[in-house]
Parts: structure tokens; sequence; C-alpha cells
């Protein structure tokens, strides 16, 4: 059974002002890294469930031409009040209004694990890959498998509710320290994730796991020993 996982509607501004410090500067550090590693000619990035636009922001800063979309409007009221000459579409859930090979790069960040289904997540790599072009990649940001089992910076999985031995499709709860918001994702292994984008017709290129570094100004806690942090990399090996 599906529960509301993020309240936007409650929670909108305080994602909007949401900056990438602590635990998450580890979800953003290596992505330029990456871009450059395994992407090719970028001449064109959607942001898939861009929020309150601060992915796209970050893609736009990288120096290019990003494309915000997500399921909540009141996200993207914000996400347009922070960047007026952004362009951000309002989209269901895996329905996108591109033609087919448009991109050449999609961006995803902190998105599937608030899809409540399996076959959901399948079905909006799907569409991912329709509007896709053959050997673009698909940036996936998600939580890590181990993600409840550490004591990180500015993320706290410690809940009663989280004392259990988790199973695919389990809820999770934390709180996002510093915005004091608290959230429930549903729980994916590697497996799951990579399972669903093969039956999408995507291939894993990396799996990346970003830890924190000694000379960053931050005070690790154990980020330096295991990551919160799953960063996959998908690649379209083939046309529609």
């Amino acid at each position: 059974m599906s529960i509301k996982t993020h309240d936007y509607e409650k929670h909108a501004g305080a994602f909007a002002d949401l900056e990438m410090q602590g635990t998450q500067y580890l979800a953003f550090r290596d992505v330029p890294m990456l871009i450059g590693e395994h992407a090719g000619s970028v001449a064109s990035v959607l942001d898939y469930g861009c929020g309150a636009g601060r992915s796209t922001r970050f893609l736009k800063r990288l120096g290019y031409d990003a494309v915000g979309v997500d399921i909540s409007q009141d996200m993207l009221k914000q996400a347009r009040s922070k960047d007026e000459a952004g362009q951000y579409h309002h989209v269901p859930s895996g329905r996108l209004p591109f033609e087919d090979s448009a991109f050449d790069l999609i961006f995803a960040s902190y998105v599937f694990l608030e899809v409540s289904r399996i076959e959901e997540i399948e079905n909006i790599l799907k569409e991912l890959k329709r509007v896709l072009k053959k050997d673009g990649i698909i940036i996936l940001v998600t939580s890590s498998t181990e993600a409840t089992e550490g004591s990180w910076v500015s993320l706290t999985y410690a809940f009663p509710e989280n004392d259990k031995s988790l199973q695919s499709g389990d809820t999770v709860k934390l709180l996002i320290q510093g915005i004091d918001v608290v959230l429930y994702d549903y729980f994916w292994t590697e497996g799951d994730y990579i399972g669903a984008a093969q039956r999408a017709g995507l291939d894993l290129v990396t799996l990346h796991k970003p830890l924190g570094l000694p000379d960053e100004a931050i005070e690790w806690r154990d980020e330096t020993k295991m990551s919160p942090i799953a960063i996959y990399i998908f690649r379209n090996l083939s046309s529609m």
C-alpha cells in the first residue's frame, strides 16, 4: 500500500532553500566527473523529477541547456521563482511531452525512492529511454542500500520504524537536518534498480558510491567509510 511520502504542498519552500551541503553535497560532487567520463557530446539535458529546481540549476551552472519536469505544481512554482528564465514543465508520472530521442542526458535525483512499485519504476525508465538518444546516458541519484545503517552529517534514519530487516518496497523514515523535514522513502536494492533498468532496455555502465574525503571542509561521520548515496549510470544502446 502506497503512502504520501513527501508532502510537497507543506514543504515546497523548505526544499527550495535546501543547499547542496553536508551529506547532500556528496550526491552532486562527482556528477561533473561522471558526465565527463561517460557522456559524449551533451547538447540537451532533461532533469526528471526536478522538484524545486535545485538539480536543474546545478546542471545549468555546469553549462548545460537543462529542462526540468516534475509532478508537483507546488515544487515547480518554487523552481520558476528561483529561475525565471528556466524551462519547467508539469508532467504526470512516467509521461513526457517530448519527441523520441530528444535528449543526450537525463538526470534524476532522489526520484525513484518516492515510487512505491517496481513496475512503475520500470515504466518510468522505459519512458526515459524513449526520449533518450542512442548512446545517451541516464544518471540516477538515489539512496544506497546501506543508507539506513550509518550515522550521517545531515540525514538521520534513527527512528524505531526502521529497526527491521528491510525488504524491497518497504517504507523508510528519515529526517533531513537543517530544514527538519521528515520524509518516508521506499527502499529499493541495487538489484531492484538494475533489474528494472535492464527490463526497460537500458545497460548499467557503472554504480558509483561517493565517499567523504578527509581534505573536505566537512566534519564527516560514516561518509568516509560507506556511502548513503548510490549513483547509477545507465546507457541507451539501442534506438526505439
